[in-house]
């Protein structure tokens, strides 16, 4: 979501238009229902090649920030903060994909105001063989609950629940580290993929969409948390609905999904039921 530029071109005002009017769209139809307060507000888009811009309201008096154009990022211009979207990353994309963009960046707007912001999570840990072995073995199990329902989605919740701990009982500092990651990039992504879907069933098929696209990542220490906390988050909205407006800061999302579940911790931090979990999803697999 912060992908860097690089092709010029100028921006065109009459799409730029038509994207802010696609991002109101979503935000409309939410009606801050999700976080209890709008995602829009300021929005600029930007070719930073170009020097050329537009804006979804005016824009403030005086220099502009120097970054517009260059990433997906906040950005404070004139007092407030904006929205900064890089046009030829939202130019190239389809719908989908611009609009998942469009309302991760917006959710970020308004994360630091809910309590949510947070720091950068040290989570090299993750780029080790162990650490990454039980991190796709959790997104598989979690892979497999989105897909499913009842007894045989609770199994599956367990499941990446054992991987979980399993991760952090080999690296002590994983667990205050990864929520850091799984709150900041991983509750915007869920907003995203939730305000943008069709359905429930469709938002649990983009989650299961994007596992397995970071699960092809050469390195998951920055971008772990956009899969995890969307799977999650879009698991919370079916077991525990509401979940985000009872939300009053950071916290470990698999926990809270945990406690949703009616599920006992007994036997969840036990790494033989770990193992034996990992044989039902072709764990050999994962460390060749």
């Amino acid at each position: 979501m912060c992908s860097t530029l690089p092709l010029s071109g100028q921006v065109d005002p009459v799409r730029a238009e038509a994207y802010f009017k696609e991002a109101k769209a979503f935000c409309d139809r939410d009606g801050g229902r999700l976080w209890g307060v709008s995602l829009c507000g300021p929005m600029v888009i930007a070719d930073a090649a170009t020097g050329t811009i537009a804006t979804n309201q005016p824009a403030p008096e005086g220099a502009r920030p120097r970054n517009l154009g260059f990433a997906n990022a906040i950005t404070q211009w004139g007092g407030v903060e904006w929205s900064n979207f890089v046009w030829q990353l939202l130019a190239s994309s389809d719908k989908s994909f611009r609009g998942i963009l469009m309302m991760h960046e917006l959710f970020h707007r308004v994360e630091r105001p809910l309590g949510l912001m947070t720091n950068d999570g040290q989570n090299s840990h993750l780029d080790t063989l162990e650490g990454r072995y039980w991190q796709l073995l959790e997104w598989r199990a979690l892979a497999r609950a989105l897909g499913s329902s009842g007894t045989e989605r609770t199994a599956a919740v367990k499941d990446a629940l054992a991987f979980r701990f399993a991760r952090r009982q080999l690296f002590p500092d994983a667990a205050a580290n990864e929520v850091l990651e799984e709150i900041r990039e991983g509750l915007a992504h869920y907003t995203a993929t939730a305000l943008t879907a069709s359905s429930p069933r469709d938002a649990a098929s983009q989650a299961i969409l994007q596992l397995a696209d970071f699960a092809q990542r050469e390195s998951l220490v920055r971008d772990f948390g956009y899969a995890s906390g969307s799977a999650y988050g879009i698991l919370l909205d079916a077991w525990s609905p509401g979940w985000t407006r009872q939300l009053k800061g950071p916290e470990d999302l698999g926990e809270r999904l945990r406690i949703a579940g009616g599920i006992a911790v007994a036997g969840l931090d036990s790494r033989e039921t770990a193992e034996r979990a990992a044989l039902r999803y072709d764990s050999t697999s994962e460390k060749r």
